[in-house]
């Protein structure tokens, strides 16, 4: 019968805490800077967003892409076995973030791309730590 086991302690575990770390960092830098309104998206982009409000937008930010990566960080530190799940979770919603950013604002900027790429990197990482047994 197959089943999936849960590594521990690869040694790529590491680096994608240290990755998803930077990503949450990111994101919550970004949220603050909505927040307090710091990153001005001008009023034409403003009134895209839900409600027009950049608050909202900030909060999503921390919550929908700064919350999960945190997770993976504080898990792939600690060699919890929920590393891989999370890391698979949190880089989707990462990806999605961006495609429904780009839907809202429709404006394009440099750091979606690479955004989007972070995001498949990590959901990448975490199915790579899947291993099939018999």
């Amino acid at each position: 019968m197959n089943r999936i086991d849960w590594p521990r302690d690869t040694a790529r575990r590491p680096v994608l805490a240290a990755c998803a770390g930077l990503v949450a960092v990111l994101a919550y830098a970004g949220a603050a800077a909505l927040i307090t309104g710091v990153l001005g998206l001008g009023a034409e982009v403003t009134a895209r967003l839900p409600w027009g409000s950049t608050v909202f937008a900030g909060v999503a930010l921390a919550l929908v892409v700064g919350v999960p990566m945190t997770v993976v960080a504080c898990f792939g530190s600690r060699g919890n076995a929920y590393t891989s799940v999370a890391a698979v979770v949190a880089g989707s919603m990462l990806i999605g973030w961006i495609a429904v950013e780009i839907g809202f604002v429709r404006t394009y900027s440099w750091l979606q791309p690479v955004f989007a790429f972070a995001g498949l990197l990590i959901a990448h990482a975490g199915l790579r730590r899947f291993r099939r047994t018999s």
